[in-house]
């Protein structure tokens, strides 16, 4: 009898305990909303002033606020019937563009990083994306707008990183994703506000001290597709391709791209990237060229603390009827220290050569700190 006293006694705690628990998770919400607050300190050496400056190369000295939403209802249910918001991002940054040693040439921009609406569908692995965000095209490595100091081939064969546009993912087999992206061409890639309140006299000339830019579409696109292995993999690899009108004047130009991406990570102690692309470049006005852009990419991880990375990117330019080479290259030397998951401190040394208008070198230091949830 007592022992099936203690029995019953048991389970009814049991029961009491699993209704309460459940009764408490029922009524706590999921964390759906996230602001983060960033800032970048990139100051140092740089040939082309022969001083000690704000660095010109990399990320800039900026502030950035990052918002991120996630569809609480969503998270609820776990599941979509068929196709179902799941979240929305933006990411704003205010740059400080000038020199120290000169405020006639200060600047501060309000540039837009990312903004745009996060969709998930019923079928595996396919999800689609609709606004302003980095351009897909295989694994080559975003510029974040603060942490990462990256040579991007991107930059140098199209003059931007980032674009409005719409980008789809959806899975064609258990081993193969298929990836494609459809952009508007570079219509966002300058400053939203732009307020310089130090300019002399020569410098105002057809320049307003606060100036709201309105860009101008030119019926400019860009596309870009990927088939290849799914991300996350230790050994990732896919072919990609991008086609398009960019430029404006002297630079309007349809161009094609055809390439192959390739990563290979060793747990979280070695990671390497590589991506190579070709095509042809038909300018309106002056001769067509025949492209080849090249990046390269390694990082060593040193028990999660420091990080000691390379990178270079490189874009060869053969006119046609010329019997030269144009040769644009950016490379980034960085050792970094993690001192905490809001804070880096990294000492970069940068070299940018070739037919470059901004050719020089530098070592600057580098810090980044946040404040948030993200």
């Amino acid at each position: 009898m007592r022992n099936h006293i203690f029995m019953i006694t048991g389970m009814l705690c049991l029961f009491f305990i699993k209704t309460e628990a459940q009764s408490s998770l029922k009524r706590l919400k999921q964390t759906n909303r996230f602001h983060y607050l960033q800032t970048n300190l990139h100051v140092g050496y740089l040939s082309e002033t022969e001083q000690f400056d704000l660095s010109t190369s990399g990320p800039k000295n900026r502030l950035v606020y990052q918002y991120l939403a996630k569809n609480q209802r969503l998270l609820q249910k776990g599941y979509v019937r068929s196709v179902a918001l799941s979240s929305f991002r933006s990411r704003f940054s205010l740059d400080f563009i000038g020199s120290l040693n000169d405020d006639s040439f200060f600047t501060y921009q309000l540039k837009l990083q990312n903004l745009g609406l996060s969709f998930a569908t019923k079928w595996d692995r396919t999800s689609f994306f609709v606004g302003y965000s980095n351009i897909k095209l295989g694994h080559n490595p975003k510029i974040d707008p603060v942490t990462d100091f990256t040579a991007n081939v991107l930059n140098l064969d199209l003059g931007f990183t980032q674009d409005l546009g719409v980008s789809f993912k959806t899975a064609i087999s258990q081993k193969y994703d298929f990836e494609a992206a459809l952009y508007t061409g570079g219509l966002l890639a300058g400053p939203l506000i732009s307020y310089a309140p130090d300019l002399n006299a020569e410098q105002r000339m057809g320049r307003d001290t606060f100036e709201f830019i309105d860009p101008q579409y030119t019926m400019s696109w860009l596309g870009t597709s990927r088939i290849g292995s799914p991300l996350f993999k230790s050994f990732e690899y896919g072919l990609i391709a991008m086609a398009g009108k960019v430029g404006e004047g002297i630079e309007e130009r349809y161009l094609t791209r055809i390439g192959a991406d390739v990563v290979k990570k060793i747990k979280e102690k070695f990671k390497f990237e590589s991506q190579v692309y070709g095509g042809i470049s038909s300018y309106k006005i002056r001769n067509d060229s025949f492209d080849i852009a090249l990046q390269n990419n390694i990082e060593f991880y040193i028990k999660s603390t420091f990080i000691l990375s390379t990178s270079n990117a490189v874009l060869f330019g053969m006119p046609d009827n010329e019997d030269r080479t144009v040769t644009k290259g950016n490379l980034v030397n960085s050792f970094s220290y993690v001192v905490s998951p809001h804070t880096r401190v990294r000492l970069n040394h940068f070299y940018n050569y070739g037919n470059l208008i901004n050719e020089n070198w530098g070592i600057t230091f580098q810090l980044v700190t946040g404040i948030g949830k993200r």
